[in-house]
């Protein structure tokens, strides 16, 4: 099986056992390796842990230059694995399913379900 292949894998799997609950985030403020000595702007990273190793998974800006002095700015996410001291070891390459992690995260930390749940089940 490619490396490619075996990547997107592994983001499935992270995102099924995200849907499921079974892998669970936490969300926090960006460490200083994410927003110090860059452009990108980070504002919050969701946190897991992972067979010993932490996982960030972080939506982010970045300054997308078409000239010396114009720009215009990009989204992006970004899921790496990180060390304790929060430095970033390696990053994934870009994939669509991050994306559908960055949201099942976001469902989940937030709490939406029980959100929706809990209006739905109000008497009028």
């Amino acid at each position: 099986m490619k490396e490619q292949d075996r990547i997107t894998k592994l983001l499935a799997k992270l995102l099924q056992q995200t849907q499921e609950g079974t892998l669970v985030w936490e969300a926090g403020k960006p460490p200083r390796d994410l927003t110090f000595g860059t452009e990108d702007v980070a504002d919050t990273v969701f946190i897991s842990e992972k067979k010993g190793r932490i996982l960030r998974l972080f939506p982010y800006k970045t300054k997308f230059y078409t000239d010396e002095e114009e720009y215009h700015w990009e989204d992006g996410v970004a899921l790496d694995i990180s060390d304790e001291k929060e430095s970033s070891w390696w990053r994934f390459p870009q994939n669509p399913i991050i994306l559908d992690l960055l949201e099942a995260v976001k469902f989940n930390t937030v709490d939406v379900e029980g959100f929706i749940n809990g209006l739905l089940s109000e008497e009028d």
